[in-house]
């Protein structure tokens, strides 16, 4: 328990990371949102119950319902909830892909 709580210390956002990663999220093609977003709604899901039951969790389940969860404010919310229940994850997938996702990545990891 107290490694999770110390997790969720170390990777929560400021209200200013927030903007800037959901502001470079905004600037991904739509190629690469529709690659990114199933692998980290994967770790999105896979999260140990709890850590998501909140505003943003609630967002995410709303924009898979309605099949949207693939566009840019998916990405942006996805991005938000996977670097808080898994961020080495998070980068780990984001590297894995073509050169918009290792770029944000990298970028993220200076915003932080």
């Amino acid at each position: 328990m107290m490694e999770i709580k110390a997790k969720e210390k170390v990777i929560k956002l400021s209200d200013e990371q927030q903007k800037q990663v959901y502001s470079l999220a905004s600037h991904m093609s739509i190629e690469t949102i529709e690659k990114v977003c199933p692998a980290l709604f994967e770790i999105v899901s896979n999260a140990e119950r709890g850590l998501l039951k909140n505003e943003l969790g609630r967002v995410i389940f709303h924009l898979q319902k309605s099949e949207r969860l693939n566009t840019r404010i998916g990405l942006e919310k996805l991005l938000h909830a996977a670097l808080i229940v898994n961020s080495n994850e998070t980068f780990e997938v984001l590297e894995s892909f073509e050169k918009d996702a290792k770029e944000l990545a990298e970028k993220i990891k200076a915003v932080l």
